[in-house]
């Protein structure tokens, strides 16, 4: 899967790892759902890393 997976909250941790994938019948699209919440995070925060060591030059 992707690298560091921080994850916000639990529902995060329960969607990315394999183990409790099997405990849980996830409804049609929540996954997708919940990562994609994830990656747009991750986005945003690249962007405001990438800007804040634009600006640090």
């Amino acid at each position: 899967m992707m690298g560091n997976r921080g994850s916000a909250n639990g529902i995060e941790c329960d969607a990315f790892s394999r183990r409790s994938r099997g405990y849980f019948n996830w409804k049609r699209g929540q996954l997708r759902k919940i990562k994609r919440q994830f990656s747009k995070r991750m986005r945003k925060v690249g962007k405001l890393s990438l800007r804040q060591a634009i600006d640090h030059r």
